[in-house]
């Protein structure tokens, strides 16, 4: 069975499991009922969510936003999961109930089709038939309803038996020439007639065979060339990686440009497919002129704040770090507004990516398509490594301060750098918080597990001078007043800190000697939320004390 997308409809979904079951049978009609509204192209609070299935509002208020592509597959997993828990039979329930083979044969369309039509938002229970067997099946009433908010998509889809005689016999017709005169593959038949006659290539393959079946002395399938084999489609991509142009490809393998052309864009399909993308919804990515309103923001740029940044560049250069490091610092800062407008823009190119991922019709695929998602990816990586270089020098002042004997400043860099980019993936510009305040406690808590990682991995590898210079005394009078500095400054910054607070900032980070989150709230008898609340506010009065030391 599929994974859940959104971690938050699983647990409801196991939480379902343990209702009583005349609430449970409620809860999975509230669901398909909710399912039907859905716009894919919408975001969706998850206490709405919520209320919509089990009539009841969360104790705990969650502020996320799911998007409706999300949401369109996890309520189908939902209401499939949970029906598997009762016992429902088909031959009970007042309305029939069609299992895959019914609706297949009633509206003409092939059971790959049911599946696409399941992922985009027809809702399936689990029933028990007369057979005894439990399989999955759907309730006329859905079916009908499914229909008639996806007339574009079904009407494709239901011509899979509707063929006329005129255009059976124009199918045959460049059927046979594409066999015999251009030597394609029967998949690559298909879908070429299938894009010329706005047909599915199923319904364009079925009436040859049926042709072929009736006829086997004029058949036309067996003339066509035979489908690539596993190594002839490696050779391709090997050549093609190599820069090999496509004619010459195509004589390698005795083959026509159309198929080694069709290879290349299946590799790359397959390639984009398995990238895992996430990203932080907005609601302005779903308003009609997104793109346009995206494209403004991130042209905004405060100026003046611009200009005195840069001017200030020079005077905070570290002069003992070596040139390459020292560029670092003059890279200029990003304003709130600017950190803003790059953090929207990330998030929406990989939303872009994630909608025309999902839309693409993979037997109709065109390189322009493919180029269009390679670009949004690539605009989201640029948007990325802009935000990446306004950090960077934040990563080389942390890690100055975990700097240890027998390790390499650079070795800590390249550790801070990754955590770095986990942390622009992870930020949320909803929560209020500055990224350089996020960022800084990630570096922080990375640095505070992998540094002594780094010292037992030298100790066990051979290098037993770090166990004798260890236990000299440091003599570099800077380090240890950079060291005393930071203290000063962490312990300066904390006493703004109510007891609880720093207790809860503390663990919540991971940083000194504190308890887990889980046991702090324990000992002070908070709820989850209550906890996150208390980290706000403690993380706004160190925004307040930092802004108030830098004037």
């Amino acid at each position: 069975m599929a994974h859940f997308r959104i971690d938050n409809l699983g647990e409801l979904a196991r939480q379902l499991q343990f209702t009583p079951q005349d609430a449970r049978l409620a809860q999975i009609t509230a669901a398909e009922e909710l399912l039907h509204s859905i716009d894919p192209l919408k975001a969706y609070p998850y206490d709405f969510i919520v209320h919509r299935i089990t009539g009841y509002r969360p104790k705990q208020f969650k502020p996320d936003l799911l998007t409706g592509l999300a949401l369109q597959h996890d309520l189908g997993i939902l209401i499939e999961q949970v029906s598997d828990t009762l016992t429902l039979k088909a031959a009970q329930l007042p309305e029939p109930v069609l299992d895959i083979a019914d609706v297949t044969e009633r509206f003409n369309v092939t059971s790959k089709t049911i599946q696409r039509w399941r992922r985009r938002g027809l809702p399936a229970r689990r029933f028990i038939f007369a057979d005894g067997k439990r399989r999955v099946g759907f309730l006329l009433s859905s079916v009908e309803r499914f229909f008639s908010g996806h007339k574009e998509q079904v009407v494709r889809g239901m011509n899979f038996s509707q063929v006329g005689d005129d255009e059976r016999d124009q199918i045959l017709r460049r059927a046979r020439r594409l066999a015999t005169m251009c030597h394609c593959c029967t998949h690559e038949i298909a879908r070429r007639i299938a894009r010329k006659m706005n047909r599915s290539p199923l319904t364009i393959q079925h009436t040859i065979r049926k042709h072929d079946q009736e006829n086997p002395n004029a058949a036309i399938f067996p003339h066509a060339a035979s489908e690539l084999r596993e190594e002839e489609r490696s050779q391709i991509l090997s050549g093609y990686r190599r820069g090999i142009a496509l004619r010459s490809l195509a004589k390698r393998v005795c083959r026509n440009t159309s198929a080694v052309y069709r290879v290349i864009l299946e590799e790359r399909l397959a390639r984009l497919n398995r990238r895992k993308i996430k990203f932080i919804d907005d609601t302005l990515y779903h308003g009609e002129g997104a793109a346009e309103a995206m494209q403004a923001i991130a042209g905004q740029e405060d100026l003046t704040a611009g200009r005195a940044a840069r001017a200030s560049e020079e005077a905070r250069v570290p002069r003992d770090l070596p040139p390459y490091l020292q560029e670092l610092y003059r890279t200029p800062l990003l304003t709130p507004a600017r950190e803003r407008a790059l953090f929207l823009e990330f998030n929406y190119r990989k939303y872009q990516f994630v909608t025309a991922r999902r839309k693409l019709e993979p037997q109709f695929l065109r390189a322009r398509d493919l180029d269009l998602l390679e670009g949004h990816l690539r605009r989201s990586t640029e948007t990325k490594n802009a935000i990446l270089r306004a950090n960077l020098r934040l990563v080389v002042s942390i890690a100055r301060k975990h700097l240890r004997p027998g390790l390499s400043l650079m070795e800590l860099i390249s550790d801070g750098n990754m955590t770095l980019m986990r942390a622009v993936e992870g930020f949320d510009i909803h929560r209020g918080h500055r990224f350089s305040t996020y960022a800084t406690l990630a570096l922080m808590k990375g640095f505070a597990r992998s540094v002594p990682q780094m010292l037992s991995e030298r100790r066990g590898t051979g290098y037993a001078q770090d166990d004798q210079l260890s236990q000299l005394p440091d003599r570099r009078v800077v380090s240890h007043a950079d060291r005393f500095a930071d203290r000063e400054e962490v312990s300066r910054l904390l006493s703004h800190l109510t007891d609880r607070e720093r207790m809860v900032l503390l663990a919540q980070y991971g940083l000194e000697e504190q308890p887990d989150p889980a046991g702090v709230a324990q000992e002070l008898g908070l709820s989850r939320q209550q906890m996150r609340q208390i980290e706000k506010t403690a993380m706004a009065k160190l925004r307040l004390a930092t802004g108030v030391a830098a004037e």
